[in-house]
Formats: structure tokens, sequence, C-alpha cells
């Protein structure tokens, strides 16, 4: 691993705050409603089986067994996901090929084959669409939600512009919640371990009125100290304290009409790091800390020393409504609705991450209101052929105020409050048909229309700026696949898809310039892939090759202010980028008792022509770029997880299970710079659990992290030449504990 510290030089006190500012801020799977022509694989409800069930994959009224689907997808269940001990969607990386996650300053990045996002700010938007229960998540701030009570969680790869919405040009993570039961139903389980951690979480579930009335209820709460120790104010870091609570009723109004209704609240107070100095930027200048002679961070010893305390506040709440009906046997309606208000709050922020009173952020906050309507029909028009069509909006409202201090006396210098409204509007239609017993074509698109307005009131050293600017785009993405399925195990296909992420505005950037716009990228993806199924079903394995053509690709570059001569960053469409990659799944049950599965990727991910401005290197001007690596776009990488269940009585058993995830090197930044990137390592979790066979009762023993890795999950470069350095987030590091748990 490559740790390296950063800070920044008094001298340059106003220009580094504001340089920092504008740069350093800023799941069950449904794969939709698609008709069965085809014979699916039997799903066994025996633990012990030796045959591998297909996972289906759903869209509220149609369901396909996981190996029919021609799509790139690895969809993992709840149970699954308990037992390896993932409960976010940052811990997904564990189990999802081709897959990357990591946080810096209160943001969220996401990529799947190498695309993610491109700037920081409430104005660009990921390439990676994350949903829950059909509601895709307008920004990308709100995405890296936790796991309570899903039934299965999925992560499509590649473009998904038919049906995953909008801005999927790297692929889609769904998450869908269990749904009420007409049994009684129930399950509690309590958490402890190091750093203090107590945690609890469960579900109820059962009929309200007979089978016509249903309702569950589920919740957790955890808490733990911070594995970050900040030595200058005697306080820990990156602590854990959260509440959610989801209640859910399922209504049978007829017996081809039924009404779900999803209310959830979530608040997460834990107070994570925002900006951790890891070292130096390049090597042959000191960073401030450095110069200074201030408190060195012993990043090996996960001791820092910052004088803010990062206090940090998030509520978030969802309310969701889903109507299916059954117009016909060969008809059906699904509706979804969805409300979320979404607040992150953080104060008296290092911006700088020293001990020095360079800048800081006495507020910041991140407000989002979204509502999104989808409607979906879909229609078997005869035994070969089958429809859907759908219409989909989204409107909402961002808005992300600050206060930045600099000094003199750490004055406000900088008050920001851009605002960001938006109106989605798409229709989309596929139509599939069975040629052959064996083979079957599929053409579907989706149009889309964006339309965006946006303000900036700022005040900047006591002067007031207003920007405003508004704009729309629109792009049709279609689909074309054939698939032939020359037995009942085996599957082949090839795609065309094409994707398009919106275009935007820089909500944070010099406000003495006019408002600077991007335009939309797009992406044509070309894909082969094979699923088949040997030894009676004791076997299965998933090869795809793709490769995908990006075009008007947005990046973060640099430029100058011709009047200031101060360099800022700004989202621009930069350039083009050729991704070819092959990616591996196999799962297999070798005797009865024990499962394995391992993945690999391997990606080629490469800038087009373009260049820019590297701010710690001004004296190479303009820098050619083209045949970079993309960030976060690792060569290599390598799943294994193996789960073993042994009876030790009648009544008992014990289950074993492990999960290594390994990648090499990957850079954080577009210059691939070799400071500000991360070694190749790998992580092992693994948990021992003894438990009653009918699953009531059971006792497990974890550890996350077991080897201690020390890795960076995303990093920054700062905009100094004079005092260059590397700022970001460190991995979370090793981390044991015990669950009990009981379902009645």
């Amino acid at each position: 691993m490559k740790l390296n510290r950063t800070a920044k030089l008094r001298g340059k006190m106003l220009y580094l705050g504001a340089s920092t500012l504008l740069y350093g801020f800023g799941l069950t799977a449904q794969v939709q409603a698609q008709s069965q022509t085809r014979e699916e694989p039997a799903r066994s409800a025996d633990r012990d089986t030796t045959i591998i069930e297909d996972i289906v994959v759903t869209a509220e009224r149609r369901s396909e067994g996981l190996q029919n689907v021609p799509i790139a997808i690895t969809a993992i269940s709840g149970d699954t996901l308990q037992e390896a001990g993932v409960s976010s969607v940052g811990e997904l990386v564990q189990l999802a090929p081709s897959l990357q996650f990591g946080e810096r300053f209160g943001n969220v990045f996401i990529a799947v084959r190498g695309i993610g996002q491109a700037g920081q700010d409430i104005g660009s938007q990921s390439g990676v669409t994350v949903s829950q229960d059909g509601v895709p998540l307008l920004n990308h701030f709100m995405m890296d939600g936790t796991f309570l009570d899903v039934s299965q969680v999925a992560v499509l790869r590649g473009p998904q512009g038919t049906f995953e919405g909008r801005n999927a040009t790297g692929g889609a993570i769904n998450v869908y919640s269990n749904q009420p039961t007409s049994d009684f139903d129930g399950a509690i389980a309590v958490t402890a371990g190091e750093y203090d951690r107590l945690g609890v979480r469960g579900f109820f579930s059962g009929p309200l009125v007979s089978d016509r009335l249903m309702a569950r209820v589920a919740f957790q709460k955890e808490e733990a100290d911070g594995w970050l120790r900040n030595d200058y104010l005697g306080i820990d870091k990156n602590d854990t304290d959260l509440t959610q609570v989801r209640a859910s009723l399922l209504g049978k109004v007829t017996d081809d009409f039924t009404v779900r209704a999803i209310f959830e609240a979530t608040r997460d107070r834990g107070d994570a790091a925002f900006a951790t100095v890891l070292g130096r930027a390049r090597p042959d200048r000191p960073t401030a800390v450095e110069a200074l002679g201030l408190p060195q961070n012993d990043l090996e010893g996960r001791v820092v020393y910052m004088n803010r305390t990062d206090q940090r506040d998030t509520k978030n709440q969802k309310s969701i409504l889903i109507a299916n009906w059954d117009v016909s046997p060969s008809v059906a309606l699904t509706s979804t609705s969805g409300y979320i208000r979404h607040e992150l709050v953080m104060t008296d922020t290092d911006n700088d991450g020293t001990t020095g009173d360079f800048s800081d952020f006495p507020y910041i906050a991140i407000r989002v209101n979204q509502f999104t309507q989808d409607l979906t029909a879909t229609a078997d028009l005869s035994s070969t052929t089958d429809l859907i069509v759908g219409a989909f909006y989204m409107q909402g409202e961002s808005s992300q105020p600050l206060i930045l201090s600099v000094p003199p006396s750490l004055i406000a210098g900088f008050v920001y409050h851009p605002v960001e409204k938006l109106d989605s509007y798409a229709v989309y239609a596929q139509l599939r048909h069975q040629l052959t017993d064996s083979l079957r074509v599929t053409v579907g698109g989706r149009y889309t229309i964006d339309e965006k307005d946006f303000e900036m009131d700022a005040q900047v050293i006591g002067a007031n700026v207003v920007r405003t600017a508004d704009d729309s785009w629109g792009a049709f993405t279609p689909r074309f696949v054939i698939d032939y399925v020359p037995n009942d195990n085996t599957l082949l296909y090839v795609s065309a898809s094409r994707g398009f992420k919106s275009g935007g505005f820089n909500t944070f950037g010099d406000v003495s310039q006019p408002v600077n716009l991007f335009n939309p990228e797009f992406v044509w993806n070309y894909e082969a892939g094979l699923k088949a199924a040997f030894f009676d079903r004791a076997l299965r394995m998933g090869v795809t090759g793709f490769y995908s053509d990006y075009t008007n690709l947005q990046q973060t570059l640099f430029r100058i202010n011709p009047q200031t001569n101060v360099r800022y960053p700004r989202v621009e469409n930069a350039a083009s980028a050729g991704i070819t990659g092959v990616e591996l799944d196999v799962e297999a049950i070798p005797f009865r008792g024990l499962r394995l599965k391992a993945s690999a990727t391997w990606l080629d991910a490469q800038f087009g022509r373009f260049s820019s401005i590297d701010p710690i290197y001004p004296e190479r001007g303009e820098q050619d770029l083209t045949g970079n690596r993309l960030p976060q776009a690792p060569t290599w990488q390598f799943g294994v997880s193996g789960q073993y269940s042994l009876p030790i009585s009648s009544t008992l058993e014990v289950t074993a299970r492990a999960d290594y995830k390994w990648q090499n090197e990957i850079y954080f930044d577009l210059f691939n710079n070799p400071l500000n990137t991360q070694d190749s390592y790998g992580l092992l979790n693994a948990s021992l659990a003894i438990g009653t066979q009918d699953q009531r009762w059971s006792l497990t023993a974890f550890i996350r992290n077991a080897f201690d890795e020390r890795y960076v999950s995303q990093s920054v470069t700062s905009a100094s030449d004079t005092v260059p350095a590397r700022v970001g987030q460190l991995g979370a590091p090793s981390q044991y504990g015990v669950t009990l748990s009981h379902r009645f």
C-alpha cells in the first residue's frame, strides 16, 4: 500500500482553501418483466442439496431464472448477505465482480467495470444507479444504503439503458426488501464485538386481516466506537451510530390486484473523518505538515492529528407504493411510486486534515428531495412473443449549502448555496420473440429527456455572486440481443446496447466565471456471454466478454482562470475511452454441505485522446493523457468464497464460511500519479457458526479484514504545487465479534 501525507501551507491560505473547496468537496435483482417461454431449472428448499438452485430475478409480475437472463448479473440472496456479513452497498465488493467502492469528503464513489462518477458535488451524477424496491436514487450521496431485511441484491454490469433508468452507463445495483407474509414470522439478532460494538436487528411479519392485509416491521440499531484515533483532540473517528426502521403493508384488494406500501426512516450519526492526511503527492515536495513541523499522522497505527471534530448527521426517509394488477392472464400492469427525502449535515469539518488553522467547513449540508413514478405494462402477445412498455418520471431538487472559513481568523470567506432542479421523462419498450425453440431475439429501447435548472447564490470574501443556468438533453438508448439455448443447461447470447448519462452543471467551481455546462456521455457496449450448468447442476459457470466504447466521457479536468491565474477543477466532456474485459463466475457443490464460489475479472480500461493540467505539476503544462488508465479500474480482480455445513448431532450443525477478494493496483486520478494509487491487496472475511438445523437458533463468531490490511478506499491530490499533498479515506481495519440469532 502506498500511503502519502497531505496538508496546505500557511502562506497560501486563501488560495488553497478555495482550491480544496472546488476540488475536494465536491440489490434483489430487478430484471424488468420478461416472459418465460423456456423451462426454468427447478429450485430446491433443501439447504443441503447437491443441486445449485437458480435464483429467480423478478420485475414485480414476471420472474425468470438467473441462468435464463442474457445479462451480466450477480444476484445475491438476503441469506447469503447475512452469512457473508455484507451489510451495505459499500461491502458488496466482497461478493460481486467488477465492482469498486470508496468514500472521500462525504462522497460515495461506486464504479462498475471502471465507470463511476466524474465530479464530487450535486451537479454531477454517478454512472452506476442504485435503486430500492424499484425506486432509483437521484444522488450519489444517498447510495451507500444499509441492507435491512432484504430478500435479494443484484449487480447488473454494463449499460442498462432500457429498464434500469437514467444514467446507468456503467451498471446498476438493485435492492429489494422482504415482503409481508401471510404466516406469523419473526427474528431477532444481537451482535457484540470489537470497538465496543453493540447492535440489534430483527423483523416481525404476519397477517392483520386474514390473507388480505399483511404487515412487516424491520429494525436495526447499531453503535460502535471509532477505529481511527484523533490524538490531537483525544476522540475516536469513523464510529458507528445507526438507527433504521422499515414498515410495510401488503394488501390484496382482489385476487388480481395487490398494493404494497413501504415506509422507511434511517438516521446515521457516525462521525467519519472528512479529510485524512495520507502523505506527499509528489516525491520532491514536502506537505504543509512537514514544512511547518506539525504532528504527522501514524497511518499504520491509525492515529491522526486534526483540530476539528468532523460531526455528521444523516437523515433519510422513504415512502414507496407498488400496485400490481393482473388485467388478464396475459396482461399485467405495475405502478411504482416513490418519495425520498435525504439530508446530510456536517459541522466543524476539518478541510485540511491537520492541526493548523488553514481552512475548515463550519457548515456543509446535502439536501435531496425526489419523487419518481414508473408505470409498466407486460403482455404475452402470443406463445412466442412478449412485450413490455412503460413510462418513467423523476422530479428532484438537490442543494448543497456550505461555509468555508479561511484565514485571517478563519472568517467565512466563501458561502455557497447551489441548487439544482431536475425533471426527467422517459418511455421504454422491449419486444422478445422466439424464432425457434432454442433461438430468441430481443429488441428494446428507451427515450429519455432530462431538464435541469441551476442557481448559485454565493458570497465570496463579502461580494455577492449569483449565477443561473438551465438546459435539457435527450437520448435514445436501444438494446439488441440474440440468445441461444442448445440444451436445458446452457445459454449463449450476444448483445449490443447504448447507455446515456445526462449532462449538467458544475455546481461548485470558480464563481467569477460563467456557469460551466457539460454534455451527456454515451457508450455502446458489445457483449457475448455463456451461462452453463454441469454434473446435474452441481457446477455452474458464466463467462462474459465485452467491449465498451465511451464518447464524451465526463471527467474532472483542471483549467486556469485567465484573470487570476488560479487553477480550478471542473467536469468536462474530456475524452473517449475504450474498456475491454472478461468476467468469469463459477459456483460448485462438490459434495453435500460444501458450497464454493469464485469470480475473476480482467479489465483493460484506457482513455482516448485528451489532455489536462495537473495542478501539482504546473511546470509540465497541458499533459497528454491518451492511453492512461481509468480511475477505479484494476486490471485484475479475484474473489473466492467457501461455506461448509456439518451436522454434529440430530439437531445441531456447524457452519464455516470465508470470503476473500483480491485486486491489483488502482489509480485514483486520471493522471495516473504513482503516489495517488492503492497497491494490490486482498481482504478476508470469515465466520464460524453453531446452530440448530431448523435455523431457529445460531451463535456466530466473525472477523472482517482478518489480515488487518492497511489500504486506502479513495484519495485525491490537493491543487497546490508548493506543498502538494494527498488526502482521502482509509479502509476499515480488522474487526471481530459474535452474533446470537433467534427465529420464531
